[in-house]
């Protein structure tokens, strides 16, 4: 006979929302909101408030990219020179 806890086990259940709306077509954020992002997406808005920590990760994380993307052009650039040239 086996021995019985009398405390009942919980177990954790999350519980998460996923919203596709589709690619943004414009945003708008005001400079004396309380940092309301609002995106325009095919069939309607979303708005999002954003802390000012994700404002600034935020901000790295577009640099990043938009400096990958200069790069990238860059790149392709000089490979199309380089091309002509030939």
């Amino acid at each position: 006979m086996s021995n019985v806890n009398n405390t009942t086990r919980r177990s954790e259940m999350k519980v998460s929302t996923v919203v596709e709306a589709g690619s943004v077509e414009s945003f708008y954020m005001s400079s004396w909101s309380d940092n309301e992002l609002e995106m325009q997406v095919s069939g309607g808005t979303v708005k999002v408030n954003l802390p000012e920590n994700v404002i600034k990760n935020l901000h790295k994380r577009l640099g990043e990219r938009l400096t990958d993307l200069a790069e990238k052009r860059l790149q392709e650039a000089k490979e199309a020179v380089e091309e002509e040239n030939e």
